[in-house]
């Protein structure tokens, strides 16, 4: 029989080949709210697992934990046991003055800010999304009725650990967000030939004057993440329905 892996505790076959990354597995949980026939797959260390339906299409969802090194683990094994489309569903800091809180984010690119990717390869390389998974993805957010913000992510690791003239940097650079996977999802998919894409919604921005409360931003960023969940089933169903053309 096939080793089982040891983070995520599955098989091949234990997966759909399309794959929800939240970062945290309460948002796991709430994904798997919106499957039907759900069924609990495995629960070990940072690594939820649910499998289900939207749509008819078999999905998968599986939380990363927070930050590159956990995040590459969950990928690697993913991609082991059969799965080889990705959409990570995250939320971020809007790093641009006119982005508001509880928007979503379609991140197509990433700036790689944090250390995992770099024992892969060289920082030159490319974190990059796949083309089809975003294009997914923006045509889900167009029919939600929302604006679409598309645009490159600063993946970083240390959460309280400011750059102040790095910051800056990238915001005149364009940068729409920060947070702390991106870059390790998109950088490992590329090199290991399978698809990913993400989106986010923001939960802060540091470049606001008037900053809201945690209970605001919380409040703010709920429906934000409802919509991203949704958003990115939907972009999986119309992957799907190209796949299986």
């Amino acid at each position: 029989m096939e080793e089982m892996q040891k983070h995520i505790r599955c098989r091949t076959g234990d997966v759909a080949r399309y794959v929800l990354l939240p970062g945290s597995p309460e948002r796991a949980e709430l994904i798997s709210t919106f499957f039907t026939s759900r069924e609990k797959v495995t629960e070990n260390r940072e690594h939820l697992i649910y499998n289900g339906k939207y749509k008819g299409v078999d999905v998968t969802v599986c939380s990363t934990g927070m930050g590159g090194p956990s995040a590459s683990i969950a990928l690697e094994e993913l991609i082991k046991v059969g799965a080889d489309t990705f959409i990570r569903v995250g939320s971020c800091g809007a790093r641009q003055p006119d982005i508001p809180i509880g928007e979503v984010i379609v991140v197509d690119s990433a700036y790689r800010g944090e250390g995992t990717t770099k024992e892969y390869i060289p920082t030159a390389y490319p974190a990059a999304a796949d083309h089809y998974v975003t294009d997914a993805l923006i045509e889900a957010v167009k029919e939600r009725k929302r604006e679409l913000y598309l645009g490159a992510s600063f993946t970083r690791d240390a959460y309280y650990k400011q750059n102040q003239e790095l910051n800056e940097q990238l915001t005149a650079a364009n940068i729409l967000c920060s947070e702390q996977e991106c870059s390790t999802i998109f950088t490992i998919a590329r090199i290991r030939g399978v698809r990913a894409g993400a989106i986010v919604g923001t939960d802060s921005n540091i470049l606001l004057e008037d900053q809201p409360t945690l209970k605001e931003k919380e409040e703010l960023f709920q429906k934000a993440e409802k919509d991203e969940i949704e958003i990115a089933l939907e972009a999986i169903v119309k992957l799907a329905a190209v796949d299986n053309d």
